[in-house]
């Protein structure tokens, strides 16, 4: 009589509790992985927008306006063109990640520089343990990104 090969019940159960320790010591490392991204995520928008902000109003002499959505920075943040270059446009930030700042709106003259004095704006995470990242524009209009969780 032939028999029949396969997986015994006690192998398949060590299997699976082997693979639950693992993915037990994994997911919270991903969870981890997940939310610096998000915070480096709605870091490269936010640069993007003011990068853009700065272009556009050299690039079509007019001003053009970063300003907080209808609820605050942490709800998102608008680029507003004075002329009718593009739309405007809405951006919020990636999940669980807030912007934080001082500055009402930042205004880009047309020469590429700030109405006013140089700007800092923070992006941190719900979780605390996340580092931060600080995002300073110049009077100038240069935008520069460092690791900083002290206003987070």
């Amino acid at each position: 009589m032939d028999r029949i090969r396969g997986f015994t019940l006690l192998e398949l159960m060590i299997t699976l509790v082997i693979a639950a320790v693992i993915l037990g010591l994994a997911v919270p490392s991903f969870q981890n992985t997940i939310s610096r991204n998000a915070v480096k995520a709605t870091t490269r928008d936010l640069v993007s927008t003011l990068n853009t902000a700065r272009m556009q109003s050299m690039s079509s002499r007019a001003p053009v306006t970063v300003k907080p959505a209808a609820g605050g920075w942490a709800d998102g943040w608008e680029l507003v063109y004075s002329s009718s270059v593009e739309p405007d446009r809405t951006f919020e930030p990636s999940r669980k990640a807030k912007v934080i700042s001082a500055a009402n709106s930042l205004l880009f003259r047309a020469e590429g520089g700030l109405t006013g004095a140089a700007n800092t704006l923070f992006v941190c995470h719900a979780d605390s343990s996340i580092p931060g990242r600080k995002i300073t524009v110049s009077f100038l209009g240069k935008v520069t990104t460092a690791i900083d969780s002290s206003k987070c």
